[in-house]
């Protein structure tokens, strides 16, 4: 069986997965951005980018079948950060 890169079906257990990082990552990342003088929305922006970058790493590599092939691996979490990055800027900054 070949893999792909974006797998065919998310479950359930995937968006709950999501959701639990996401706002984990917000609750303990964007109140230490913001004392760094990071302005609310780029805290914002950050904490979450990097919280679903994490959590859709973990759902496509482990969760969503587990993939052998290392370009397969590396295509996916490429996948995460690229997807994760660009929904928190247009959450963030967009759709205020």
């Amino acid at each position: 069986m070949t893999e792909t890169v974006v797998p065919k079906r998310i479950g359930f257990k995937s968006v709950f997965v999501l959701l639990i990082s996401v706002s984990i990552g917000l609750l303990l990342l964007s109140k230490p951005l913001m004392s760094t003088g990071l302005a609310k929305e780029w805290s914002m922006f950050l904490a979450t980018g990097i919280s679903a970058s994490i959590g859709l790493s973990y759902i496509l590599l482990k969760i969503e079948g587990p993939v052998e092939d290392a370009s397969v691996k590396k295509k996916r979490m490429l996948l995460a950060v690229v997807v994760s990055f660009v929904i928190s800027f247009i959450l963030a900054f967009v759709a205020r």
